[in-house]
């Protein structure tokens, strides 16, 4: 995967930078996101130009105009790019290919960064490296660290690390250059992109998109041998044969007049049909009369917006039907989109941006998009989000920001301006739209990507589109923000019912200033475990009173208690040598109680011993650290035992389908 670019001279760049582009090899999503001019565009820009698919946009700005380079950091797994070589093009060189590669890896990795020295040590560098020392101890070992890249005229270089070519051994740059290329897929689709020319099957940036050469398949089908009158031969040479009969009989004919004359082929040109020669016919005569349509429209006579979405449509739906791909069968992609939304349909900006974040975290392949549309940030639950400021050419320190998605919130005190308020709005004003116009689904909206994946084990998507939101605050701003319109228009009205749901928290305050929904459809509701009637209640946010007694409620705390204990169990297992300060077996888990809460008075989680209820608030607390993985672990053991058994569903789920006053709920099988 890419985890970074150094630039000199391109576009915004007028000075070299380094950009970090991801944060983690797990999670390849990345958005981009600051004002026009910051240099978003180019980044996917001058990637495009090293991946060989675009040319160089020089900034008119720079000083020197003979160093001007795009170089991108890789950091490559090594297994996976070892066995795709030995089945690659590069199989008779992929032993020198291996050694030049680890050498070089070795180098960035232990040695590089004492070679800067001085007025040779700039911001860029220094950034650089402190980049490599974190990711060091977790993948020097398993992982190819690469600086490579092209100057201005295409010619291969490692600029800045200048002393590499050294540790290159008998294989040059420009065969790292080769590696690389095959090695990955780079497609870029830019804002001025045509959708109809892009979704033709004959297009080259389609056909990466589909993994599928429609040239290689054509030459393929015209050279497959076949039995043709009694002869086993290709059709290419069936036609060869046939033309040079018909030629034959021509002359034949003309010879009769005058036998001077004689059609004959060109001296030292070839006389027979190649497959090259037949294939851009093939082209131009069936695949450009079929051509994507939608509602029997073609697509250059939708709306700009409908091209644009039906685009990232067929992507999505191409890459997402290759699957998870392993990455040693090479062509890995890498997809670059210069801002998804535009002249989008505000109903559908955060659908585009789910699938495209589950083409990433889901599917494996790498995504990197610009963006203006801040509602991005809630909606993604994994990635990197890098921000870039406006800043004088000078000043590098505060030019680029990157933040975690999966921490984001935490951060936010570190955020410019523009972001948070700007990704509540944006996000706000689409869902607005959405509530409005889409009547076939209600809507959850939920603190985080842990309450959507447990929500989505029963609730039927189809019915209910659940949305985390990034925390609680964010679910009472976005509730304030969609009831708001409600007091001003009074015909404003949500088509569907929307339950913006938060746990309950040690914190719970007074919150008698929030907004109502005069027709109810709209609600802000907390859980709230009823141990008295053995429920879980959604209560209103809006009648705390301080001296009523409240259970903290999250989501953990009412799932179904056989599953959640397997999970336990599965992160316990893997983990156990890491903390052995905790006394694990000294802990009992009762899958006959009705609630999974692990805090508080409860039957569920059980101390064996003085020294475990001493320890339990650790114990607690190393269970709640893996909330991410124990949530992925819960739908698996999910998945397993709907399969074998009757699963009835936990109370919460009663309590949310009498909210939407229908059966939202996945229909289970049931066994005797």
């Amino acid at each position: 995967m890419i985890q970074g670019v150094f630039i000199n001279g391109f576009k915004s760049y007028a000075q070299t930078a380094y950009i970090q582009i991801s944060r983690n090899d797990r999670y390849k999503f990345t958005a981009i996101v600051g004002k026009n001019g910051t240099g978003k565009s180019a980044i996917l820009e001058a990637l495009n130009f090293y991946f060989k698919q675009g040319s160089w946009n020089i900034n008119r700005g720079s000083k020197n105009k003979e160093d001007l380079f795009i170089s991108p950091v890789f950091l490559i797994e090594k297994s996976s790019l070892e066995r795709w070589l030995e089945n690659s093009d590069f199989k008779t060189k992929a032993d020198d290919i291996k050694s030049s590669l680890e050498r070089v890896s070795n180098f960035l990795w232990e040695d590089a960064n004492a070679t800067f020295k001085g007025a040779t040590r700039r911001a860029y560098i220094k950034e650089f490296f402190l980049k490599v020392e974190k990711m060091k101890d977790k993948y020097s070992e398993t992982h190819y660290l690469l600086v490579i890249g092209k100057s201005a005229d295409a010619k291969s270089i490692s600029k800045p690390i200048s002393n590499i070519d050294k540790y290159l051994g008998t294989i040059t740059l420009d065969q790292i250059n080769n590696v690389i290329e095959s090695y990955y897929n780079y497609i870029y689709i830019p804002v001025e992109q045509q959708a109809n020319s892009t979704l033709r099957i004959e297009n080259m940036q389609m056909q990466k998109i589909m993994n599928q050469n429609v040239i290689v398949t054509i030459e393929q089908l015209l050279k497959e041998k076949m039995n043709v009158d009694d002869k086993n031969q290709s059709l290419i040479e069936h036609i060869n044969g046939q033309l040079n009969r018909f030629i034959e009989d021509i002359n034949k004919v003309i010879k009769t007049v005058n036998p001077e004359y004689e059609f004959k082929a060109v001296r030292n040109k070839k006389q027979n049909l190649t497959p090259s020669d037949i294939v851009d016919n093939i082209l131009e005569g069936y695949f450009s009369r079929r051509t994507l349509k939608s509602s029997q429209k073609e697509i250059e006579e939708l709306s700009s917006g409908e091209q644009r979405r039906a685009l990232i449509d067929i992507i999505y739906a191409f890459l997402r039907n290759r699957g998870i791909e392993e990455e040693y069968k090479g062509r890995n992609v890498i997809l670059a989109i210069d801002e998804p939304e535009i002249s989008q349909d505000l109903i559908h900006c955060f659908e585009q941006f789910e699938r495209l974040e589950k083409l990433s975290n889901v599917y494996g392949n790498q995504v990197l998009v610009s963006t203006h549309w801040y509602g991005v940030l809630p909606v993604i639950e994994n990635g990197t989000l890098l921000h870039l400021s406006e800043t004088e050419e000078s000043d590098y320190d505060g030019k680029f920001s990157v933040f975690d998605f999966y921490n984001y919130l935490d951060s936010q005190a570190y955020f410019p301006d523009e972001i948070q308020l700007k990704s509540i709005y944006d996000l706000a004003i689409s869902l607005s739209a959405y509530i409005r116009k889409e009547s076939s689904k209600h809507l959850i909206l939920c603190e985080g990507g842990t309450d959507k994946r447990y929500l989505e084990t029963l609730i039927d998507t189809q019915k209910v589109r659940i949305l985390p939101v990034g925390g609680f605050n964010n679910v009472r701003n976005i509730y304030n923000l969609l009831v708001m319109p409600l007091k001003i228009d009074k015909r404003a009205n949500s088509v569907r019912r929307v339950l913006c749901l938060t746990d309950t928290d040690p914190s719970l305050s007074d919150n008698s200033d929030i907004g109502k929904d005069p027709c109810g459809k709209i609600q802000l509701k907390r859980l709230q475990i009823n141990h008295e009637n053995s429920r879980v209640d959604l209560m209103s946010l809006d009648n705390f009173n301080p001296s009523a007694a409240y259970t903290v409620t999250r989501i953990e705390d009412v799932l179904n208690p056989k599953i959640y204990i397997k999970a336990i169990d599965h992160i316990i297992s893997e983990n156990k040598k890491d903390y052995t300060d905790i006394r694990f077996d000294e802990y009992e888990f009762r899958g006959d109680s009705l609630f999974t809460n692990l805090r508080g008075d409860t039957n569920f989680l059980f101390c064996k011993t003085i020294e475990a209820s001493q320890g339990k608030f650790a114990f607690i607390s190393f269970i709640e650290s893996k909330k991410t993985e124990l949530s992925f672990r819960y739908i698996e053991e999910f998945n397993k035992m709907v399969s074998t058994e009757s699963v009835p569903p936990p109370p919460v789920f009663k309590s949310i389908n009498e909210f939407f006053k229908e059966d939202v709920l996945i229909a289970l099988p049931e066994f005797a």
